[in-house]
């Protein structure tokens, strides 16, 4: 009997695969009934016909060519000579054309950073990947504002894309950190250390993002001692650190309450203290369960950056307005809605591209194959 024995388990098998003819597969997802097969031509129908009024718009009654409004005439097609000649201002801002290479140099490292994280294996560990986005803001922000050997460049004099990709960066390397302090608050045996990080995480998730940076720009400049001068900037990431902080410390709670109580008791068991416990046993695997979400944190972080232009700051959004309303672009409404809809472009991109990667993330995660 022992010769028909394994030494050794068989190897995990895929789980079988339903395969279909994709004409079948097209009208299980289209046609599954009648009622459903008519809505969906009824949908089908209306998208059609507005992508061909889009099409009308965007290319076929299309302006390209010009350096002011003149050269869009008319509201009936899109004015994409305003884009290509603000897309500079649009991207770097009023940031000195002598140091031009210093944003440029950031955007580098930023793609560079993208394209290693979305290229690492899937099961590789995500903590470099967390640690490159609280470290790279820090290299972003010395090398932008400049500083001994670097001319100093104020916040004042960035903006565009540079300015919404330095807020997104900075708030998201702070309220990672912050939002796991006040999660592990949270847990804390003391009464009231637990009640405090519990209060301000539950006022912060209760008021407006709006209203925090209204108060960031009008309100805090008068509760500061006198001498004080904190530019609108960085009071502006101050308030998106704290608002989204809360909404971290939500999400770390989350995954510290997926790792059970026995791993605990086993590590103590072991000789382990908490703190070594939290740092070896329990942090690892909480933060591997809630990356995707994280992930999701920074999609609405990015999404978030277009309030920067209600409170005065030339963020994207901000740029683009005022580029139209610049006296040499001052005309007709399509004018600033091509440079919405480049907008609206470059966010469905980046935000597109996040999600893509959140999903694949959570595939591996939950123990199956990538998303494709």
């Amino acid at each position: 009997m022992d010769g028909f024995l394994r030494a050794l388990p068989l190897p995990p098998r895929p789980p079988p695969v339903r395969l279909l003819p994709a004409r079948t597969r097209w009208r299980e997802v289209w046609f599954p009934s009648r009622g459903a097969g008519l809505l969906s031509l009824l949908l089908a129908a209306l998208l059609l016909l507005a992508g061909w009024h889009f099409l009308q718009w965007a290319l076929v009654n299309a302006h390209w060519r010009g350096t002011s409004s003149e050269a869009c005439p008319g509201s009936e097609g899109a004015c994409w000579a305003f884009v290509l000649a603000r897309w500079k201002t649009w991207v770097v801002g009023p940031y000195p054309d002598a140091q031009l290479w210093r944003p440029w140099t950031g955007f580098a490292l930023f793609a560079a950073f993208w394209i290693w994280a979305v290229r690492r294996p899937s099961t590789a560990s995500p903590t470099p990947v967390l640690w490159g986005f609280v470290l790279l803001p820090v290299l972003l922000i010395a090398l932008l504002a400049g500083g001994g050997p670097l001319a100093a460049v104020p916040p004042t004099q960035w903006g565009g894309l540079l300015l919404t990709l330095a807020c997104t960066l900075v708030t998201f390397a702070t309220a990672l950190p912050l939002g796991l302090a006040l999660a592990l608050g949270r847990n804390s045996r003391l009464p009231v250390v637990r009640w405090l990080c519990a209060g301000f995480v539950e006022s912060m998730r209760s008021v407006p993002l709006l209203a925090v940076l209204f108060i960031a720009a009008t309100l805090l400049p008068m509760f500061l001692p006198p001498g004080w001068n904190i530019d609108l900037f960085t009071r502006a990431l101050v308030a998106f650190a704290l608002f989204n902080a809360a909404m971290a410390a939500e999400v770390f709670r989350g995954g510290l309450q997926t790792v059970g109580a026995g791993q605990r008791e086993a590590a103590t068991s072991v000789g382990l203290g908490d703190f070594a416990a939290l740092r070896l046993i329990v942090l690892p695997q909480a933060v591997r369960a809630v990356v995707p979400a994280l992930v999701n944190i920074l999609i609405a972080v990015i999404k978030e950056t277009t309030l920067l232009s209600v409170i005065g700051l030339n963020d994207l959004l901000g740029a683009i307005e005022n580029g139209a309303k610049s006296p040499e672009w001052n005309g007709e409404s399509n004018i600033l809605t091509s440079g919405q809809v480049f907008l609206a472009l470059v966010y469905l991109a980046v935000c597109y591209g996040l999600s893509r990667y959140s999903r694949r993330l959570e595939s591996v995660h939950a123990g199956g194959a990538p998303s494709p």
